[in-house]
């Protein structure tokens, strides 16, 4: 389950390989944070170089299905399955860091067995492929033509690329450098240390 950290940030941290058993967890975080309060957005924080697609499809479908407002954060790396886990976040709720790398490419499955179960294999790595070119046209807005050219080799972004993909929404603001504030000593009033040094004068001149 969720730690207990996590819960309260309302935080999932997707790292790693994307496979079955991780996915498996995901599904177990996002529906207990959504039981807990639907109206709280959750924050998905996303480090992988991706994955089973099966199971990157079901977290997407998790994602989407939830009540809950979504923020998606890239970092590290985002890459294959793992891009439309970023993308599946809300409408100008998808941010990713300065130094993060993207990297989409074609669907790979798995070819073994008779000629005819082969056959069988590579249709459903086709259908899999326009499930993810579908969904990733949706959610960046780029054409399937686009996204489908772009898949034909691994085609790598930088994080501003991703934004201009329409992957993520905005870069995550870097935190400013903050100027260190002497203790500079406070400057005597002039006009009052003028009024002291004719009092004491005045003074002198009456004792004598």
């Amino acid at each position: 389950m969720i730690s207990q950290m996590n819960e309260q940030l309302r935080r999932i941290v997707v790292s790693g390989t994307i496979k079955e058993d991780s996915a498996a967890h995901f599904l177990e975080q996002i529906t207990a944070l959504e039981c807990i309060d639907m109206a709280k957005p959750i924050s998905i924080y996303v480090d992988t170089y991706g994955g089973s697609i099966d199971a990157a499809l079901l977290m997407y479908d998790a994602m989407k299905s939830c009540a809950c407002p979504i923020v998606t954060i890239g970092i590290g790396k985002v890459m294959s399955a793992g891009v439309l886990l970023l993308a599946a976040g809300e409408n100008g709720n998808r941010f990713i860091t300065q130094n993060t790398r993207v990297m989409i490419h074609q669907v790979s499955g798995g070819v073994i067995g008779s000629i005819s179960e082969m056959e069988t294999s590579v249709a459903e790595a086709r259908r899999q492929q326009d499930v993810y070119v579908n969904i990733l046209s949706s959610c960046t807005g780029m054409t399937k033509t686009k996204v489908l050219a772009d898949m034909q080799a691994e085609t790598y972004m930088s994080a501003e690329e991703a934004v201009e993909y329409g992957i993520a929404d905005k870069m995550v603001p870097t935190r400013k450098t903050t100027k260190k504030v002497t203790n500079k000593p406070k400057k005597a009033n002039k006009k009052k240390a003028a009024k002291k040094k004719t009092k004491v004068k005045s003074r002198e001149k009456q004792e004598r």
